[in-house]
């Protein structure tokens, strides 16, 4: 930051080539452990000094007008973490543009919140919906159409062909929709993507495809391995397996044109990642959601926490912040390290039974600030799988990872406790919930 007294033609900054002229600010006693540059918040634009922080009230960029801090940050894109500097960047690079298929969805949202903090990314997002990406659509940066990957082929073709690296993450990953609904689970989740994939062989573009802790099935390792374990599942009458087996071949698929056609690729296996804007209430009313969203909906309305077959079931909990490095450190492939690569994602330190869960998920609610506002707890309760899930449901007792490719090809650690991820994901919905008024 440059900076004078009574400034004219004002203090200015750079943001990569951009640069920033700041009309009104003022000096913030507040401590922080970020480099000089550095910003820590975006509305209200504070930007991190030696000592301090400078609160930039007003200004404009080279082609705009004199406006708030705030908006200012808005018009250039300016996110937290990202970097000012005094002189613009020596060398223009072109960014890095990024095609997103689902990007309103869970892990869409989040990454994107990632890439665009880098300022060196350009993302073209779709899906269905846009209520978890609003935050990004005054972004110069973040190029959004509302769509459906079924109808807007064309538009992801060219997309596709325009793009650096691909993302596909749209799919059905709520298990009651596998015996619900498994010829749409068959539908979306490999013939759609199916199309995905080979357009990226077409226009020889980057895939990171997200595969699925599901994969391993009923493999009986003490931790699943990318590269050794056994993808087992049960039997056809068992169609909750058609959610694992249609991410599995296309895993193979994937792998095949790699080896065949060169296709640059690297498979990410999300171990149950949570926190805040998973899945949503709504979707919880009717079933169709993640475990841990649908206990803070019986939380939140004060119904029975369901356990389905006693909640005995174990799995390995993993925050999204983390998830996110992980998939972040993929997309740039620092040497080229993942190609042709099968990552796991999650966090082995952090297994739970779904009681145990439940129970963490209690505790935090009673300790919550806005507790009073919702309804005294009512219990658990025990269902069995059938009933709940449908006469084709099997589970798996333990689904633990190995991280040792993400140690060495991502140097990459999960450092979140579960007890952090457990409350940061109910306040999130707890705070929404209370916003909306739908509490007293």
């Amino acid at each position: 930051m440059r900076a004078v007294t009574e400034p004219y033609p004002g203090a200015f900054s750079y943001l990569g080539q951009r640069k920033m002229t700041v009309w009104r600010s003022r000096v913030l006693d507040i401590q922080h452990d970020k480099q000089p540059g550095t910003v820590l918040s975006n509305a209200p634009l504070v930007v991190a000094c030696g000592d301090g922080a400078l609160e930039i009230i007003a200004g404009q960029n080279e082609a705009g007008l004199y406006v708030q801090g705030g908006r200012l940050a808005q018009e250039m894109g300016i996110m937290v973490d990202a970097r000012l500097a005094a002189k613009p960047d020596s060398v223009v690079q072109r960014r890095t543009r990024v095609l997103i298929l689902g990007v309103n969805g869970f892990i869409g949202n989040h990454l994107t919140e990632r890439l665009l903090r880098e300022d060196s990314y350009e993302i073209y997002g779709l899906d269905i919906g846009s209520d978890a990406i609003s935050r990004f659509m005054g972004n110069p940066h973040f190029h959004f159409v509302e769509g459906d990957i079924s109808i807007h082929s064309e538009w992801i073709e060219y997309h596709i062909k325009k793009c650096d690296v691909v993302l596909p993450l749209v799919a059905i990953a709520t298990p009651i929709e596998y015996t619900r609904n498994p010829l749409r689970v068959f539908e979306l989740d490999f013939e759609e993507n199916l199309k995905i994939v080979r357009d990226c062989v077409k226009y020889n573009k980057r895939i990171i495809f997200p595969s699925t802790s599901e994969v391993y099935g009923m493999c009986d390792d003490k931790q699943f391995d990318e590269d050794t374990s056994r993808l087992i599942v049960g039997p056809i009458n068992k169609q909750r397996w058609i959610y694992s087996v249609s991410k599995q071949l296309l895993d193979r698929v994937i792998w095949a044109y790699g080896v065949k056609e060169g296709l640059r690729f690297t498979l990410f296996r999300p171990f149950n990642w949570m926190g805040p804007r998973l899945d949503n209430l709504d979707a919880a009313r009717i079933g169709s959601s993640r475990a841990i969203t649908q206990l803070i909906l019986n939380l939140v309305e004060g119904s029975p926490i369901k356990l389905v077959d006693g909640g005995a079931q174990k799995r390995c909990f993993t925050d999204i912040n983390d998830g996110i490095e992980a998939l972040f450190r993929i997309i740039e492939n620092r040497d080229g390290r993942c190609d042709g690569q099968i990552v796991n994602i999650g966090n082995p330190t952090n297994e739970a039974s779904i009681r145990e869960l439940a129970e963490m998920l209690l505790e935090s609610f009673n300790n919550h600030p806005l507790r009073d506002r919702f309804p005294p707890f009512a219990g658990f309760k025990d269902v069995e799988s059938s009933s709940y899930y449908g006469k084709g449901y099997q589970d798996v007792e333990h689904r633990t990872p190995s991280i040792k490719n993400a140690r060495r090809l991502l140097d990459w650690q999960p450092t979140i406790a579960m007890q952090q991820t457990v409350a940061d994901t109910l306040d999130y919905f707890l705070r929404t919930t209370a916003e909306a008024g739908k509490v007293t």
